[in-house]
């Protein structure tokens, strides 16, 4: 019975370790682990950015193999989908070379498609001379095979799979007659254009074609798309560019395609597929970065790259969209089985098939278990029932002699678990002090004998023995200086003015390097109450103490010229002053340093920041305290100097050190400062009020053209509050509605009627000339908002004086060169002019010419979008500036309008040709023209007689308010001026 007993346990045994085994091996996938070192570091160059679709995944691929080989991956992204260009290009090669040449060698490099094949390819011997290089995603087979060419390079050719997507398309659409790619001209693109057409000889039987982006706007696009017939195979390739610059995400170009396309789009490549593309065999970009990482690690195992091919069958999948299959009506039959089908509902049976089955198996398996071990029970109670009356009687035996034994091991264990304490305080004694690089040191007061570790006098003094006169440590390891102080420290501690011993000291070691100790120690008294033994340890705190002095170095520093900041110069400053010593301080201000920034980066103007700096600090000297202020502006204090000559020879020092221009990246580029200039105790001996002096003398030379010096003088201060006292003003007119406008008629020569009127601002409760705070509002930016308040104005009194019956005319506004930087004025306007039902030419608005000079290429798309919506444009103060001609060629303008200076300066009758010639230009360009500034009747004719067709000023009309143009609104100025 026992036997038979022990055989079914035996078989319940077995069974269940087979339903474990089972189900491992169903569940968990065995995996090989590498053994790999942990210093291998590899970098990963990708032709995008991190938002470029197929980036993540060829990252993710990399990562799976690398990490469990303990194998670092570093990423940088070229970004040239969107900065396709050689500047780009350049920096990229530069901020690479400087990590390059700061951080750990690379042991390989792998390079993400074409771009950086090719990068990879040209700066080989520069960068990455020697390391292996493993390149992926490259579509170009004439560019992956040059490189293969080289002993170093391999890699993966991503090969679409277009033979395949075409038969795919000929089974969807049996009556197919031609095939269409889309595609552009990018690097990409063009490596896709040429895979097309490969093609093209292995069906015959179709048309092949391309559409190429590149060719078209994307608004052209639309209509291309929306005429592809249904005898067409549709395959989207590349839609990144088209032939203006602009440039689509992947997400874009789907959306362009599925609102515009009525066949389904196939895919070679990744992204769409779920958004509005039918699909297709795809690459798979996660297992292209599997493969590259694995090439890697057979080279770190010791394959030469040369022997490693290039592996041309990129891993492809296929991947469709199940809603555009019903969408078409394809039939299923006809798309491979193991298509991966996204948007597709599956029952709970066939996404858990496996695990059903399984279960079903085990639930099995555990139902015939159970039957055995209920048969296998009921023998067993038997056989216990027989068992335990004999047993009953051992049992009484053998707890008797238990408890003799338990006596026994009650005391083992209690001198065990001492033992086994002991042990644990020595080993957390010995980590601690080894952690901690501490030294244990004892004191015997009584025979002046000192006891220290000996890793401790090894690492400090060799000659010392582990026990010493203290005198002889001493004078061993501490100048006089350090000795005396460390002395006073423990005659303190024995006399009882102090509770522990606790010190820093400087010691020099055997190598002459001078390491920071802390000292710590306590004493025990005796019976008697005697101190006769003081225990202690030390500490080496030395990189700790440089820590503390590198953070103390760079609070006083600032971070990227290594000049002293604002605070340290506060501090000196702040010294000078607290002794009654007389100088001067100086701000410089970079000129034009925003566009630098704005142009080349801030790396570069970082650069260019840290060799300015580097040349100012050649001239620092006792009177001179250089530092940075922050941003683009520079403190130098002079000290112990009140002669305003020697002030002005450091002040052109300075700027002669930059006569020269600075080179940067084969780049010259020449500096100017402002300069403000403040002396103390003179101007005043108040810190705060100093920094305010010279930043307001600084910001006097800004206003008065740059590149200059000037010295503070208190009449800026009474500049500054007018001009501060002026925006106070204007913030309060913008918000309690303390604006108005005058409106100037706008006369036609011929009939004398009023055509128009130009709307000129004004503050209600302050004559203010606007020259003066139209100034100040463009330099405080308030100018944006006062120009949409002068738009919706104008418009609304054009939407007024219609309510009112009369015949509308149209109102002109001056516009900012500030204003082009409000970004959402063209929607402003748009919603203006509908909001008051205004026709949009009936509203003009006026720019001059420094616009055009500030900022041409925004400026002249600023205005086309006016034009786009029927805005009238004039130019105003023709003739001020020295490109005025030029212009006219190019920007959309409707009206030129001449400056009251030309007028005056060319209708005398010396000069009169000159003025008809400029009109006969201007009517020659199909514009019209207008003087203003007109106040003599003389003048009125000669513009007449020269054809000029309207005339605006005082001789008709000064500017006028709402009520006093409705009085005159349908006069004939001509039948009220005598001419």
């Amino acid at each position: 019975m026992r036997k038979l007993h022990q055989s079914a346990k035996y078989m319940v045994f077995v069974s269940l370790f087979s339903i474990v085994f089972f189900l491992c091996c169903k569940v968990s996938n065995s995996e090989v682990i590498y053994g790999s070192e942990n210093d291998k570091h590899v970098l990963f160059i990708s032709s995008y950015s991190e938002n470029f679709l197929s980036v993540p995944d060829e990252i993710t691929g990399i990562r799976e193999v690398f990490t469990p080989l303990n194998i670092m991956l570093d990423v940088e992204y070229m970004d040239t989908k969107r900065f396709d260009t050689k500047e780009n290009e350049r920096l990229f090669y530069e901020l690479l070379k400087y990590k390059i040449n700061n951080l750990k060698p690379y042991d390989a490099i792998i390079v993400g498609d074409d771009n950086a094949l090719q990068f990879a390819m040209d700066y080989q011997n520069e960068l990455f001379k020697g390391l292996p290089i493993v390149f992926l995603g490259v579509n170009d087979y004439d560019r992956a095979k040059r490189a293969w060419d080289n002993a170093y390079i391999t890699g993966i050719i991503e090969e679409m799979s277009l033979k395949d997507n075409i038969e795919l398309g000929l089974k969807i659409n049996k009556n197919a007659k031609k095939v269409a790619a889309i595609v552009d001209d990018t690097l990409t693109g063009k490596g896709d254009r040429e895979q097309f057409y490969k093609n093209k000889d292995k069906f015959k039987q179709l048309t092949f074609e391309e559409i190429n982006v590149s060719d078209y706007t994307f608004k052209e696009l639309e209509d291309v798309l929306e005429n592809i017939g249904e005898d067409t195979i549709l395959i989207y390739l590349s839609m990144y560019t088209d032939k203006t610059g602009a440039t689509l995400t992947i997400p874009e170009a789907v959306e362009l395609i599925r609102e515009h396309t009525h066949v389904p789009v196939l895919r070679a490549e990744v992204g769409g597929v779920g958004l509005g593309i039918l699909g297709g065999k795809m690459v798979s970009y996660l297992e292209s970065g599997r493969i590259a990482a694995k090439v890697v690690v057979q080279v770190f195992d010791g394959k030469p790259v040369k022997s490693i091919n290039i592996i041309s069958g990129s891993p492809n999948v296929y991947t469709f969209d199940y809603n555009l299959i019903k969408k078409y009506k394809i039939d299923k039959s006809v798309l491979p089985k193991d298509a991966v089908y996204i948007n597709k509902k599956v029952s709970f049976f066939e996404e858990y098939k496996t695990l059903v089955i399984n279960t079903l198996m085990v639930v099995s398996f555990l139902i015939i278990i159970v039957i055995i071990l209920v048969i296998d029970n009921l023998k067993q109670r038997k056989i216990e029932k027989a068992l335990q009356e004999s047993n009953e009687e051992l049992t009484q035996t053998f707890e008797e002699l238990t408890a003799s034994e338990e006596e026994l091991r009650v005391q083992y264990d209690t001198i065990q678990e001492h033992a086994e304490e002991i042990e644990t305080l020595n080993q957390k004694y010995s980590v601690a002090i080894e952690s901690t690089d501490c030294a244990v040191w004892e004191y015997n007061l009584v025979t002046k004998e000192m006891n220290i570790s000996r890793q401790f006098i090894n690492d400090i003094n060799g000659s010392l023995n582990e026990q010493e006169n203290i005198h002889r440590v001493f004078e061993f390891l501490l100048d006089s200086d350090e000795k005396e102080k460390l002395r006073k420290e423990f005659h303190s501690y024995e006399n009882g003015l102090k509770d522990e011993i606790h010190i820093k000291v400087a010691v020099m070691d055997q190598d002459d390097n001078r390491r920071w100790l802390l000292v710590r120690g306590k004493g025990f008294k005796d019976s008697n109450d005697n101190l006769n033994i003081i225990h202690g340890i030390i500490l080496d705190i030395t990189k700790m103490k440089e820590q503390e002095e590198y953070i103390e170095y760079l609070a006083k520093h600032d971070y990227l010229t290594n000049l002293p900041n604002r605070r340290e110069f506060m501090n000196k400053l702040e010294r000078e002053l607290s002794h009654k010593k007389q100088g001067a301080i100086l701000l410089l201000d970079i000129d034009n340093f925003k566009s630098i920034n704005d142009t080349l980066g801030h790396i570069y103007g970082d650069k260019m920041l840290q060799e300015i700096s580097r040349k100012l600090s050649g001239i620092m000297d006792d009177k001179l305290f250089i530092s940075r202020f922050g941003g683009d502006e520079f403190l130098i204090l002079i000290s112990d100097e009140d002669n305003i000559l020697q002030i002005q020879s450091y002040v052109y020092k300075i700027i002669h050190l930059f006569d020269e221009p600075l080179i940067l990246y084969q780049k010259e580029n020449f500096v100017k400062f402002s300069i403000g200039i403040t002396c103390f105790p003179e101007d005043s001996d108040n810190i705060t009020q100093l920094l305010m002096n010279v930043d307001t003398a600084m910001y006097s030379v800004k206003h008065g053209g740059k590149n200059n010096f000037m010295f503070f003088n208190a009449g800026m201060l009474d500049e500054l509050k007018h001009r501060t006292d002026i925006e106070y003003i204007l913030r309060e007119a913008i918000k309690y509605n303390g604006f108005t406008l005058a409106y100037q008629p706008q006369i036609n020569v011929q009939t004398g009627k009023i055509i128009g009127f130009e709307a000129l601002l004004r503050l209600k409760d302050y004559k203010i000339s606007p020259n003066k705070f139209i100034n100040i509002a463009e330099e405080t930016g308030l100018i944006k908002e006062i120009g949409r308040w002068v738009t919706k104005q104008a418009v609304r009194q054009i939407a007024l004086w219609q309510e009112k019956g009369y015949e509308p005319k149209p109102i002109a506004i001056n516009f900012s060169s500030k204003q082009i930087k409000d970004y959402g004025y063209i929607a402003f306007l748009q919603d203006t002019l509908n909001k008051y039902q205004v026709a949009p030419d009936y509203l003009e608005i006026e720019i001059t010419e420094s616009i055009l000079m500030e900022q041409n290429a925004n400026t002249i798309d600023f205005l086309n979008q006016l034009k786009k919506i029927g805005v009238r444009i004039a130019l105003d103060d023709f003739g001020t500036g020295y490109s005025s001609l030029n212009y006219l060629t190019f920007i959309p303008v409707d009206k030129i309008k001449l400056d009251k200076t030309l007028c005056e300066k060319f209708l005398g009758l010396k000069n009169l040709r000159v003025m008809n010639s400029l009109i006969a230009l201007v009517h020659s360009l199909d514009l019209v023209i207008i003087a203003e500034g007109i106040e003599e009747p003389e003048q009125f004719k000669r513009l007449k007689d020269g054809g000029c067709d309207y005339i605006q000023g005082y001789l008709f009309s000064k500017p006028l308010f709402e009520e006093e143009i409705e009085e005159i609104y349908n006069y004939n100025f001509l039948e009220r001026i005598v001419l």
